[in-house]
């Protein structure tokens, strides 16, 4: 059975002299928040064989932590603007051509909120009302096949968030 991992980018930095959004590093915490989370992928076996992310310098550094702690040299890695501030149409546009058993997305809200919200319309909130927290990862089982990823086939197994972890 396929799975879909959700993971929006770790914490970004906002005192920066980066000259656009896309361009924005990550702060010390997303810097701590991304090897610990990719660490805890690996240690619970849900390292990812196929990996989506933004190129936007935050989810990469994220998705690349990922990578990393798993292993890295079998993992297929994608990086694209096409990514940056995308919706849930265009993830999903791309699993309908995943390859990989477990899939790992890696971006940016309000986008990955949208599409975690209409698979999972009760996905736990925070206690903020946050639901893709910075460095969040939801995983999915789905039923079927990559093309058609939706509900009521994709079924939520859990919601990490740092402070989880």
């Amino acid at each position: 059975m396929p799975e879909l991992l959700v993971l929006r980018h770790a914490k970004s930095a906002w005192d920066t002299d980066a000259p656009t959004d896309f361009d924005r590093p990550l702060a010390p915490r997303g810097e701590r928040d991304r090897w610990r989370l990719g660490a805890w992928l690996n240690h619970e076996g849900l390292c990812p064989d196929e990996v989506v992310t933004s190129s936007a310098v935050r989810a990469r550094a994220t998705a690349e932590a990922v990578v990393e702690t798993c292993g890295g040299a079998s993992i297929g890695f994608e990086r694209s603007r096409r990514y940056y501030a995308a919706g849930p149409e265009t993830w999903l546009d791309r699993l309908a051509t995943a390859t990989g058993r477990r899939v790992l997305i890696c971006g940016h809200n309000p986008g990955l909120d949208e599409l975690v919200e209409w698979l999972a319309p009760h996905a736990p909130l925070t206690a903020a009302g946050k639901l893709m927290t910075t460095a969040a990862v939801a995983q999915f089982r789905i039923a079927g096949e990559w093309r058609r990823v939706a509900p009521p086939d994709a079924e939520l197994v859990q919601l990490v968030r740092p402070r989880d972890l």
